[in-house]
């Protein structure tokens, strides 16, 4: 397991519970979780389904629930909802300033010669890019 998965999940499903080697599954979790940082006052709990047996089905949806309200109470959703957008417009941002800055044949030739310019050391990337954007009418 990597070790950046612990911190992204909020909540861990152990499907297929009843197999051999679950049990050892879980502890190395719960070993791997108490070495995490709770969240906002949120521990990620683990849950063990048997999803083909709709066994542990229900406390899931009950922590799902939980997991919603306290998501929502801390101000969380909210403050995600806006990351979510921030991130979103500076994908446009990023799209409409190289659409501009990159238009046509002659965009695409300009980013040529910088490219080599900088990679022969005769220009540093800096400049080139600063030199791009100028060439593109992009205000700084």
């Amino acid at each position: 397991m990597k070790a950046g998965l612990m911190e992204i999940a909020d909540i861990f499903v152990l499907n297929k519970a009843d197999r051999e080697g679950a049990d050892r599954l879980e502890e190395q979790l719960h070993a791997m979780l108490s070495l995490v940082m709770p969240r906002d006052d949120w521990h990620p709990p683990v849950i063990r389904t048997v999803a083909t047996e709709n066994s542990g089905i229900d406390a899931l949806a009950a922590t799902i629930e939980k997991f919603r309200i306290h998501f929502e109470s801390s101000g969380q959703r909210e403050k995600k909802h806006q990351e979510h957008w921030k991130y979103r417009l500076l994908g446009l941002l990023e799209s409409r300033l190289l659409e501009q800055v990159l238009h046509g044949a002659e965009g695409e030739k300009r980013l040529d010669r910088m490219a080599a310019e900088v990679a022969q050391r005769k220009k540093d990337p800096f400049t080139a890019v600063s030199e791009l954007l100028a060439g593109a009418n992009v205000h700084r």
